[in-house]
Order: C-alpha cells, then sequence, then structure tokens
C-alpha cells in the first residue's frame, strides 16, 4: 500500500508540471553555444548589488561578474538578457536564454520545471521594515500574521509561501519589482517585507526611511544558476566550472566586492555535484 501511494503522489507532482513542461522549447545544446560563441545569461537589474545598471546603463553587479568569468573559461562570448523576478523561468522555457542567475534560490516547485547547478551563493530569508509609522509594532516575525499588518512583496519570490504559511492574515500586495517595493514602504502603503537579506540591504538604502531588519533568521537557502530541464551537457560543464570558481577564492572574491563582506553562510568545499 505505501509503495501504491508513493507512486500516485509522484504521478500527481509530473502531472502538475506538464503545462509549465508542454510549453518548453527545446534549448540549445553544448555544442551549439560552443559553435556560436554565445551564451546568453539572465539578469535581473533591479537586485543590487546582485544586478544593477552601471553608468552607462549597462546591466552589471555580482551576477554578471559571475557570467562573465562562466563566458571567458568557455571561451565565449556573453550575452546579457534582462529578466524580472517572474520571468526568470519562462525565459529559460522558451530558450530566450542558456542560463538565469539572479537569485534564483533552489526549491523543489523549480526543480520540477527547471535544473539547477551546484550552488553559487546562499541567502538568509529575513523580515525588512521599518524603525516607526506601522499599523502595529512589528518586532517579531511573529507580529506579521495581524490583519492590519500590510505585506508588500515581488511576484515569485521566496517570501510568498513563507506569508501564506506564517503570516495568513496579513494584507498582502504583490508588485514586479524590488525598488517599487521598497517605494511602498517608504511611501507608508506597506509596513514589512519577507525577503533574502542579501536582495534588500543594499537597495533599501536608496530610501530615505529608517529601515529594520529584524535579527531572527526565517531559513537559509541556497542559491544555483538555473538551465533549461534537461540540458544536462551545459549544467555538467558548468558545474564544473562553479566548482573552480570557489576552488580559486573568484566567487568569495567578488561577493566581497560587492557586498562588503563574506557570505553568511559560505559554500561547503565539495567537489560531488
Amino acid at each position: 500500500m505505501p509503495s501504491h501511494l508513493d507512486r500516485r503522489h509522484l504521478l500527481g507532482l509530473a502531472a502538475a508540471a506538464l503545462p509549465l513542461l508542454g510549453n518548453t522549447a527545446q534549448a540549445r545544446p553544448l555544442d551549439q553555444v560552443l559553435s556560436t560563441k554565445r551564451l546568453r545569461a539572465g539578469i535581473n537589474p533591479t537586485l543590487p548589488p546582485m544586478g544593477l545598471f552601471n553608468e552607462r546603463n549597462q546591466i552589471d553587479g555580482f551576477d554578471a561578474d559571475i557570467a562573465r568569468e562562466i563566458a571567458k573559461r568557455m571561451n565565449v562570448e556573453l550575452e546579457i538578457v534582462q529578466v524580472g523576478s517572474p520571468d526568470r523561468i519562462p525565459f529559460l522555457q522558451s530558450d530566450r536564454i542558456d542560463i538565469v542567475l539572479g537569485s534564483i534560490t533552489r526549491t523543489v516547485e523549480r526543480a520540477l520545471v527547471i535544473d539547477y547547478t551546484m550552488p553559487l551563493h546562499t541567502q538568509s530569508m529575513v523580515v525588512l521594515t521599518k524603525a516607526s509609522g506601522t499599523a502595529v509594532p512589528i518586532n517579531t516575525p511573529a507580529d506579521l500574521n495581524n490583519r492590519a499588518v500590510r505585506l508588500v512583496q515581488v511576484r515569485g519570490t521566496v517570501g510568498v509561501p513563507w506569508i501564506q504559511a506564517n503570516a495568513a492574515q496579513a494584507q498582502v500586495t504583490l508588485l514586479d519589482n524590488y525598488p517599487d517595493c521598497f517605494r511602498a514602504l517608504a511611501q507608508g502603503r506597506a509596513d514589512a517585507m519577507v525577503d533574502v537579506a542579501e536582495s534588500v540591504v543594499i537597495p533599501m538604502r536608496n530610501f530615505p526611511v529608517q529601515w529594520k531588519i529584524l535579527d531572527e533568521v526565517l531559513a537559509s537557502f541556497w542559491v544555483g544558476i538555473g538551465v533549461q530541464k534537461g540540458n544536462t551537457m551545459l549544467k555538467d560543464v558548468l558545474n564544473v566550472i562553479l566548482f573552480e570558481m570557489h576552488r580559486s577564492g573568484f566567487v568569495n572574491t567578488t561577493w566581497q566586492k560587492y557586498f562588503g563582506v563574506p557570505m553568511t553562510t559560505p559554500i561547503p568545499f565539495n567537489p560531488m555535484f
């Protein structure tokens, strides 16, 4: 009986993933990336310092430096494609990009429809609020589960399921990007958001608000590079490159270049992937 139930459960998961998989265009195989000498990387420029626009209005930041190093080691040219949080996976599925960065946290739901490389970096999920001016005092994560609390969140981010599970009574507004979320908080239209510290700690400084990040870490996450489901040959090469980039210290050096501090949870040095 247990094995029968397990099979039904797995079949149900597969069926749920079919609508997404059915719309997937065939990924460019590794030999096509190498023959065209072009690697298309999706990067979100609204997540500084992960992704940002520089003074020449070009996409730059931690993710861009990582993508450039990967392309260099593959001996191909890099083409950076702008993506947002909601369209990262659709861009992979429609073969508009070969890889996607942009803090695409590793989750079971995403792993059903895309493949991940070994971890590139880690993230820590926290509550970002304001020192004053909120609907009710927010001093612990439990304070969010209140009908008077107005939460704002970027669609498709890891904070959304946490809110659904732990702050179901709060009012929630979903927006398309981080600047709009910070603006809503700064203008008093929202009280807090739940997201990874690495995504909020730099851009929140652009708004003249006395911010407060609660001390409690809600969860730690692993972040890899996304490739289209089944694009195994490209993923295998990326894994070897990422391992060498970790071993040489390139990833940690680049992280400190943009964040000014080491990664909160370092990536273990492990050749098994």
